[in-house]
């Protein structure tokens, strides 16, 4: 797969080929000739390798761009982000490669619209954001391997699904599904627009490693946004039950099970207040119905939902069938988080 290299977009926080003219900041004065002397240009050199290295510590909010009506949510949802959090923003937009055209013809137009989509969606960016400094990044290749690689040196990935509340049937949202399970950080899912109030962030905690750095997570964007955090746990459903340690305990009865529940939560409660005193937290138990239902419940008037991707499976899955179920189903901006498992390691916080 090919890539082009991310390049500015034209406008507010870039510079037009004007602004490198020096003819245009001294516009009616005489100038000497200056004299350009190896040292002086070693020094040039010198500022422009630092200028890209600066530019290439910035973090980035990548967001795919496909002209859909979710998309532009997506990509208005990541810019306010990124303007908040003082990120660059990068428009991402693949192309297939060329032997996917039954005509070459057919590919070069396909080009020529992704650059006229990019330059439009940057355009409207910078009208909303205009302190915001917008990359853009046309790639040919599949979207999900496309934003899988790009997004190992990013912040996050933020994608659009067409899939509303309402909808049946697995192939809505296949895209943003795939990336959101392959890619190397956290990743938003976004849906179309809704007219409904929405409120709070909610997250899902369930013994793991995975939902206790979710939760904490979770706890951060609260804080930011200035909204309450609804921590939920859910124990419906067969499959074990998880103990306040993270350990399964299987033939539990249901008093057992709702003993394990309230403790687990009540432990994942407590610990939020300690670390974030000013934020108001409240934990939902509900031992009836799967997790996924009381999660997509709980969300369905939320301004975000989080969730661990893996929760308990571990190692031996890419996403759990919780963070599967949900993320076919979205229902506000969802976050799927990525721990650092060897850092959670070593955290006192999260304990082995």
């Amino acid at each position: 797969m090919s890539f082009h290299e991310a390049h500015p977009a034209p406008g507010h926080g870039t510079r037009s080929p004007q602004d490198h003219n020096p003819a245009n900041a001294f516009a009616g004065r005489v100038l000497r000739p200056l004299q350009w002397t190896d040292a002086a240009n070693k020094t040039g050199q010198g500022i422009a390798t630092a200028s890209r290295k600066a530019r290439a510590l910035v973090k980035k909010i990548l967001v795919g761009v496909d002209g859909s009506v979710a998309g532009g949510a997506a990509a208005d949802w990541a810019a306010e982000r990124a303007r908040d959090l003082g990120l660059q923003l990068n428009l991402v937009h693949a192309v297939p490669e060329p032997w996917a055209f039954p005509e070459k013809a057919l590919h070069t137009e396909a080009i020529a619209q992704a650059k006229d989509l990019l330059k439009g969606e940057t355009a409207r960016i910078a009208a909303r954001f205009p302190s915001l400094e917008v990359l853009t990044t046309l790639s040919s290749g599949e979207p999900a391997e496309t934003m899988r690689k790009l997004s190992a040196g990013a912040e996050m990935v933020v994608v659009g699904t067409d899939r509303r509340p309402g909808n049946h049937g697995e192939g809505f949202g296949s895209v943003s599904f795939q990336i959101a399970v392959i890619s190397h950080c956290v990743v938003a899912v976004v849906p179309a627009p809704s007219a409904r109030d929405s409120s709070g962030v909610v997250v899902g905690v369930d013994g793991s490693r995975d939902s206790e750095f979710a939760v904490e997570y979770a706890a951060d964007e609260a804080e930011r946004m200035g909204e309450v955090l609804a921590v939920v746990h859910a124990g419906g459903g067969p499959g074990p039950v998880p103990s306040s340690s993270g350990r399964s305990v299987r033939g539990a009865d249901p008093s057992g099970s709702e003993h394990l529940g309230h403790g687990l939560l009540s432990e994942s409660v407590r610990r939020m207040e300690r670390r974030h005193p000013g934020l108001v937290i409240r934990g939902i138990l509900d031992l009836e119905r799967a997790p996924a239902e009381v999660l997509l419940d709980a969300s369905a008037r939320a301004r975000l939902l989080v969730m661990g991707c893996k929760g308990r499976g571990g190692a031996r899955v890419l996403v759990g069938s919780v963070a599967q179920h949900v993320l076919l189903n979205v229902q506000c901006p969802t976050l799927i988080t990525r721990p650092d498992l060897q850092a959670i390691g070593q955290d006192p916080r999260y304990p082995g």
